[in-house]
């Protein structure tokens, strides 16, 4: 089987793709997976660690909503795009062509549509992005993470809803919640200023609770060696500062509570972890979605929430403060928590692929190797 990965922008993208990708080599062991994505991205970054999986550049950009005129030289660029795509699926001659949304998978999502190629696409947010909005009346198959998002699409009978796909290093160290452990806090692949610095100018209460230790995540353009040196000064020395987790599966673990931002990759992993968190929506993220992200998991209990207009007022720390050591709530709400997760879906997606490419008429042509 021959799969082409239309997927950038941000890991959390990226990360679902790549867990897709495990999921169905288990399933098809002489899977060829191509990934197409920006040269000099995070995608180029993460995917060409990965083994197995050959990286093709592709040149995209996207629209910037609040600078019309560059989004207009955008717009003109896409039927270019578009062709340069084409060209590419003509050579990599694939069963099935996958976005995971973003403008990175929408020219090659329009490329498959026009060479006649299986497109499915995956929304990870509660509600559509622009180039799934756009693609999703086109796409042979549409798959989502959360069941709000049905609303959305345009016909249901193409949809199925199988959760966000989870990388297998965080399946297998899934533990027990028992209240113990570190405060983890993500703010996404590039970080977070807001919920970090929100910590450093309180960082005496902290001390104040018993036990208390954290793991903080900068991003990449985070200052870990700053942001460590003021918690020691503080007197906080269980404070451990990086750029980034490598083993996410061992931070989830280990976590007593969760701060983080409500990107879905990271939610699915928190539900799929089963703990506790504090989510912080980014109020400049693309229609909103984180805000609606966590408001669907709040809805439910499987959550607390807090906008950032209350961060910035001091109330994270303070609703950290409270409950740390309230353990019957922590409990209960990640119970809640792993209720919602949906721990197979990756290989929901895996099978969704399978389906989609053994009953394509697509056939590659005779001078494809």
């Amino acid at each position: 089987m021959r799969l082409v990965l239309a997927v950038g922008g941000s890991a959390g993208h990226i990360y679902p793709a790549l867990a897709v990708v495990e999921a169905l080599r288990e399933i098809v062991p002489e899977l060829r997976a191509f990934w197409m994505g920006r040269p000099g991205s995070i995608e180029e970054e993460i995917v060409r660690r990965e083994p197995g999986i050959v990286f093709i550049p592709f040149r995209s950009a996207g629209i910037p909503r609040a600078r019309p005129l560059v989004g207009a030289r955008t717009l003109l660029s896409l039927p270019g795009s578009v062709w340069r795509a084409a060209h590419t699926l003509e050579e990599l001659a694939p069963d099935v062509v996958l976005g995971m949304g973003s403008y990175t998978s929408f020219a090659p999502g329009m490329a498959a549509r026009l060479l006649g190629i299986p497109l499915v696409i995956h929304e990870q947010n509660a509600a559509l992005g622009l180039a799934n909005r756009i693609l999703s009346r086109f796409a042979t198959r549409i798959l989502l993470g959360f069941p709000q998002t049905l609303a959305e699409v345009p016909d249901r009978g193409r949809a199925r809803v199988t959760g966000t796909p989870v990388r297998r290093a965080i399946l297998a160290a899934r533990t027990p919640y028992r209240g113990r452990g570190h405060l983890l806090v993500l703010g996404g692949s590039l970080g977070s200023s807001l919920l970090v610095g929100a910590l450093r100018d309180e960082a005496a209460k902290l001390r104040e609770l018993t036990d208390f230790s954290a793991l903080i995540s900068v991003g990449r353009f985070g200052d870990a060696g700053g942001t460590v040196r003021a918690f020691r000064d503080a007197g906080l020395e269980e404070v451990s500062v990086v750029r980034w987790i490598d083993d996410m599966g061992w931070a989830y673990a280990g976590a007593r509570l969760v701060v983080s931002r409500a990107g879905a990759s990271t939610l699915a992993e928190v539900l799929t972890a089963g703990r506790p968190a504090i989510l912080v929506p980014w109020r400049g993220a693309a229609g909103g979605h984180q805000q609606k992200n966590a408001h669907a998991v709040f809805s439910q209990g499987g959550s607390f929430m807090l906008p950032e207009d209350e961060v910035r007022r001091g109330r994270l720390v303070r609703m950290i403060s409270r409950l740390w050591n309230d353990l019957r709530t922590l409990r209960d709400v990640a119970s809640r928590a792993s209720r919602m997760a949906r721990p197979e879906a990756a290989e929901a997606v895996a099978r969704e692929l399978l389906r989609v490419a053994e009953g394509a008429g697509w056939k590659a042509p005779a001078y494809i190797w």
